[in-house]
Order: C-alpha cells, then sequence, then structure tokens
C-alpha cells in the first residue's frame, strides 16, 4: 500500500511540474508577443553607400523609422560625407565649419508605406553646419528584394529642403493706390468635405504627403550601394 502512494506522489508531483515549468515558459512570451501587436505597425530600415570615381566609400546614408498603431512615428536618418565640403557661406556659418565632414542626423515625424516603397520625413536636429538645423529631409525607399535577388536593386532618393514662408498679400487690381493687408485664407476643396483647407499665411512644410510617390525618381548606376527592408 505505501508503495503505491509513494508511486502517485511521484507521479503527481512529476505533473504539478510540468504544468508549472510550461505556465513559465508561457508567461516569458507573452509580454513581447503583446508589445509586437499592439505597438508597432509598419516600419522601415535601411542603409546605402555612394562610392566615388576613385572606388572610395564617400558617403553614407542609414535610416529607420516605424508607426505605432496610435499614429505617433519613431526613427532617424543620418547622413555623412567623407570627403570635406564647401557649405553654404552665411554670417550664421562658424569659420571650423568649413573644409570638415559634412553629416546631418534628422528625427522622423511621418512616415507612409506603400507595399514595398516607403516615404519618410523628418526635422534636422544635428549637423555639421548650422545652416541645415530645422531644415526637413524626405526619405523615398523601393524594396526589391535586396541580397534576395541581386539582379533588382533596392533604390534610394532624399532630398533637404527649407521651410518656406508663404508671401500672399491681397489688392485691388483696379486700384493702383490700394495697399497690400494682412488678410489671410483658407483654401480648400469644395467638392471634398473632409478638405480641411492650407492657411495662406502658413509656412509650406514638406512632409510625406507633400508629392505623390509616382514624382520620384530614384538614383542609378553602379557606384550606389544598399539595402532596405520595408514592411507594410
Amino acid at each position: 500500500m505505501a508503495t503505491s502512494s509513494t508511486r502517485f506522489m511521484g507521479k503527481l508531483i512529476a505533473i504539478i511540474s510540468s504544468v508549472a515549468i510550461s505556465l513559465v515558459v508561457l508567461i516569458s512570451f507573452v509580454p513581447a508577443l503583446a508589445f509586437v501587436s499592439k505597438t508597432e505597425g509598419p516600419s522601415v530600415v535601411g542603409n546605402f553607400q555612394f562610392v566615388s570615381e576613385k572606388k572610395g566609400i564617400t558617403r553614407h546614408i542609414e535610416f529607420q523609422a516605424t508607426r505605432n498603431y496610435d499614429g505617433s512615428v519613431g526613427g532617424e536618418v543620418t547622413f555623412r560625407d567623407d570627403r570635406p565640403v564647401i557649405v553654404e557661406k552665411s554670417s550664421e556659418q562658424s569659420s571650423n565649419e568649413s573644409g570638415q565632414p559634412f553629416f546631418f542626423k534628422a528625427d522622423f515625424d511621418c512616415l507612409v508605406v506603400n507595399a514595398n516603397k516607403a516615404i519618410m520625413s523628418g526635422a534636422i536636429t544635428e549637423s555639421s553646419s548650422q545652416l541645415y538645423i530645422g531644415r526637413r529631409v524626405l526619405v523615398v525607399a523601393e524594396d526589391n528584394g535586396g541580397a534576395k535577388n541581386p539582379a533588382r536593386k533596392d533604390r534610394l532618393t532624399w532630398g533637404v529642403y527649407r521651410a518656406e514662408r508663404k508671401q500672399w498679400a491681397t489688392s485691388d487690381a483696379e486700384r493702383p493706390d490700394d495697399q497690400s493687408n494682412q488678410l489671410s485664407w483658407i483654401a480648400s476643396d469644395s467638392e471634398r468635405a473632409e478638405d480641411a483647407g492650407v492657411r495662406s499665411d502658413e509656412d509650406h512644410i514638406i512632409g510625406c504627403q507633400s508629392f505623390p510617390l509616382s514624382s520620384f525618381s530614384f538614383f542609378s548606376g553602379d557606384d550606389i550601394h544598399g539595402t532596405v527592408l520595408v514592411r507594410p
């Protein structure tokens, strides 16, 4: 009788131990899965190099962006040039900027993903030239398979833009002596009720919606190498 009880207790302990181990393993995976499913949406990550005529790598651009399900966007782009460049001359430019390797870093605030293409945009927060601080950066990437299909390269294009202030003024065309005033107005599409319109006195800020995807021309040539991974 004692032997049967001992065997029963041994089996019971083994079953309890197995269930406890399974629960620990399951619980350890739940937080990670919950975080991915609840917070992360479309994402992009990539890096490209531009090779000089001497076949040396001279320019580098790296970027990554993620749009969370709450609509917020996180990510950044970093560009650096190994060769010293002459930046734009200005009274605001410090004397020690000229001749230094150029770089900038921008924080993304918008991301649009359409199939294998992505548009990212943000403001420059760091740069070797103070003239670039605050300017907008637009990065467009196309994922064509990368290393999985060497015959089709991943593609990229990008640009840096100033924020332009609109200088609209109203006047009476029939009265040459009419002085322009500081009135502002909102332009909108009367056939689209959802169109909130654009104020005439607002700065023109370049963003992900400023240009359609079809309007971009990607860099091409044997001197461009890189990969990008777009996840819708």
